[in-house]
C-alpha cells in the first residue's frame, strides 16, 4: 500500500497505521513481541568497564562532556538506518521511523512515559520553545543563575531586555545559596531556569530540593540536563521537575541534532503552541481538489495536546534517532548506577591530585557530578598545544580546564594527563 504524507496524516489521526493495512495482524503481533521483551540490562549482552572495544578512537578522549564519542554499536545503527533508505525507497517514513524507539529508551531512562517526551533539534531549542509557551515576558520572569548555560542566559537577558522580569543569582563559594534562591522567586516570576550540572564549573544541583523551593511558590522548574542525563541516575518522577531538554551527543552517547524535550503532563494545560506543523496535526480535509466534500477553501483540521504534538513540529533527524535508540539502550544496558561507579574514583583522584600543583578546583566535592572543573591562570596557552600534541582530549579555555570521564577511561588515562599537567 502506497500513501501520501496526507494520507499518512489521516491515517494517524485515524489510529494505528497497521489498522489500516492488510498486514495488521502481523504487525500487532511484532509489536506485541517487542513489548513482552525484556528492558534493557536484563538479558542484553554484560559490559565490563572500562569499554575500550566498543569506542575505538585514537588518544585519550577525556571530553564527554563536549561530545561523547561515538560507539561501533552506533555506527552500527546508522549503517542499518542508510541500508534502509538506500534500499527501501517506498517504506512510509512519517509513521515507520526510529522516533518511537529512541522515545521509548530516553523515556525509560528518565522514568517517564514517552508519550510526556517530545523530539526537538536540540536542548535550547526546547528552552526557547518554552519559554515561549509559558509566555515569558513582561510580568512572567525567570529566576536562573550564572552556572547556566551561556546561550540560556543570554536568551533569558535579551527578553529582559524587552521588559521580562530576571534574576541572576550570585554564586556562593562555586554554589547557589537555596535560601535566596527562595528569596529570588516573587510573584512576578514565572519559571525557574537551571543547569542541572553546570559546563562551567561541573557544580550539579539538588534538583529535588530546587524543585520543592520553586513549587512552595506555585512556579514550575526547567532544568537542562544535558551535562548529566545518563551521567547520573536522573528520575523526574521523584525530583519533580517540570520541564527538562537534553540532547543526545553528549552523555547520552548519541549524535549531533536530536535532544528529547520532557514535559510533565500535568503542566501542560499552562502552555501555548507556539509553532504548528503536519506532526501536531491530527487530521486534516482539504476541500478544494475534485470530489472533495464541500468546505473551506483552506481545509478543516484537528490539533493534537499532547507534548509531541505541541512541540514537534517538523520531520525529525530519523537517523539521529536511530542512533539514540543504540546509544539509550546501551546504556541501560551497562546501568547508570554502574557508570557512575566507574568513573568516581577517576575524578576523585583528579580532584586530590590536580590542586597539589597549582590547579584551583571549581566542582564542589558535595555536588559531584561527571566533570571536574578547575582554573588555572593561563591554562590555555600552557596546556593547549602540548595536550593536542599528546593526543589526550580536554576542554581547556583561557584560564580554565574541564575533564570528564567515560566509559572507556581507566587509571592510566588519569596517570597520563596528570603526569602532563605537571610537566
Amino acid at each position: 500500500m502506497k500513501l501520501d504524507r496526507r494520507s499518512a496524516l489521516r491515517i494517524l489521526g485515524a489510529g494505528s497505521l497497521a489498522a489500516s493495512l492488510s498486514g495488521a495482524a502481523a504487525t500487532q503481533a511484532g509489536v506485541a513481541a517487542t513489548q513482552a521483551q525484556p528492558s534493557p540490562g536484563r538479558g542484553a549482552t554484560a559490559v565490563t568497564l572500562p569499554d575500550k572495544a566498543r569506542f575505538p578512537f585514537r588518544g585519550i578522549h577525556l571530553n564527554a562532556a563536549f561530545a561523547h564519542p561515538l560507539g561501533t554499536h552506533c555506527q552500527a545503527a546508522a549503517q542499518e538506518f542508510l541500508n534502509t533508505r538506500l534500499n527501501e525507497v517506498n517504506k512510509l517514513w512519517p509513521v515507520d521511523n526510529p522516533r518511537q524507539e529512541a522515545v521509548e529508551a530516553f523515556a525509560g531512562l528518565i522514568n517517564a512515559s514517552p508519550d510526556d517526551v517530545a523530539v526537538v533539534p536540540s536542548t535550547l531549542v526546547g528552552e526557547n520553545l518554552l519559554a515561549e509557551a509559558l509566555r515569558l515576558g513582561p510580568g512572567r520572569g525567570v529566576v536562573t543563575d550564572p552556572f547556566h548555560y551561556d546561550a540560556s542566559l543570554a536568551m533569558y537577558g535579551e527578553r529582559h531586555k524587552r521588559g521580562m522580569p530576571l534574576t541572576v543569582l550570585p554564586p556562593r563559594n562555586n554554589k547557589i545559596d537555596y535560601d535566596e534562591l527562595r528569596r529570588a522567586i516573587t510573584p512576578e516570576i514565572g519559571l525557574v531556569a537551571i543547569s542541572w550540572v553546570s559546563s562551567w564549573t561541573g557544580m550539579t544541583h539538588d534538583l529535588k530540593i530546587v524543585c520543592e523551593i520553586a513549587h512552595e511558590k506555585g512556579v514550575p522548574v526547567y532544568a537542562d540536563v544535558i551535562q548529566g542525563v545518563s551521567a547520573l541516575p536522573l528520575d523526574v518522577a521523584a525530583t519533580g521537575v517540570d520541564f527538562c531538554c537534553a540532547g543526545t551527543y553528549k552523555w547520552l552517547m548519541g549524535d549531533f541534532g536530536v535532544a528529547f524535550l520532557y514535559i510533565r503532563p500535568t503542566r501542560l494545560s499552562s502552555l501555548r503552541r507556539v509553532e504548528l506543523g503536519w506532526r501536531g496535526l491530527t487530521s486534516y480535509v482539504p476541500h478544494f481538489l475534485p470530489y472533495d466534500k464541500p468546505g473551506a477553501t483552506g481545509g478543516d483540521w484537528s490539533l493534537g495536546a499532547s507534548a509531541a504534538q505541541i512541540f514537534e513540529v517538523g520531520t525529525p533527524n530519523w537517523c539521529g534517532l536511530k542512533v539514540a535508540a543504540a546509544s539509550i539502550g546501551y546504556i541501560r544496558n551497562v546501568g547508570v548506577t554502574e557508570i557512575v561507579r566507574h568513573r568516581t574514583p577517576l575524578l576523585d583522584r583528579l580532584q586530590a591530585e590536580l590542586p597539589k600543583i597549582g590547579f584551583e578546583p571549581l566542582t564542589p566535592k558535595e555536588y559531584p557530578g561527571p566533570s571536574v572543573v578547575f582554573a588555572y591562570r593561563g591554562a590555555h596557552d600552557r596546556f593547549a598545544h602540548r595536550l593536542e600534541a599528546a593526543g589526550i582530549y580536554v576542554s581547556v579555555s583561557k584560564n580554565r580546564i574541564r575533564i570528564s570521564a567515560s566509559v572507556y577511561n581507566d587509571e592510566q588515562d588519569i596517570d597520563r594527563l596528570i603526569q602532563l599537567l605537571n610537566s
